[in-house]
């Protein structure tokens, strides 16, 4: 009878747990701190991070076909801003994939435009070997501290296509 009720107990449990001990998975995504250097430029009235799945070496290449992810609008005049993909989203999801390009870009446009003329890139997302690093978002996985830095004394060289 022992061994009966011991079974029982332990086909209930498994049945009812149905996986709920396993852990869940992770939505991907990733966040970090953007650093600004110096005085923001006064015609700025956007500052947003864009991810875009390719590189950009055309002005054609900043289209919302290559476009995977867009933030929320950064404040203007701030000094750092700490961000996170799954909050902080304006458009696009992020999904396990290599990206080729992580910026702050920033317009003196009010309205969002899908122009390259329109941005100026203030910030990439780099590493000690690669400008602009590719970025590697592994299934199920959440990457912390991609930072950037937007040094508006030593601004990056501009994808084609910008002013």
């Amino acid at each position: 009878m022992r061994k009966f009720l011991t079974i029982s107990i332990l086909i209930v449990v498994l049945v009812q747990c149905n996986g709920g001990i396993e852990p869940g998975l992770q939505q991907p995504g990733f966040n970090g701190t953007i650093t600004f250097i110096g005085n923001w430029p006064d015609s700025i009235k956007q500052t947003i991070i864009v991810l875009l799945k390719k590189p950009l070496l055309d002005s054609s290449d900043f289209s919302a076909e290559n476009l995977q992810y867009v933030s929320t609008q950064i404040p203007y005049g701030v000094k750092s801003f700490k961000y996170n993909t799954l909050e902080n989203s304006l458009f696009g999801k992020v999904e396990p994939g290599v990206y080729r390009y992580l910026a702050v870009a920033q317009s003196a446009k009010e309205t969002i435009s899908l122009k390259r003329k329109d941005w100026t890139i203030a910030g990439i997302y780099k590493t000690k070997t690669e400008t602009p690093a590719k970025l590697i978002i592994p299934e199920n996985s959440f990457l912390e501290n991609i930072d950037i830095i937007c040094d508006f004394n030593n601004p990056p060289p501009q994808p084609p296509g910008g002013k």
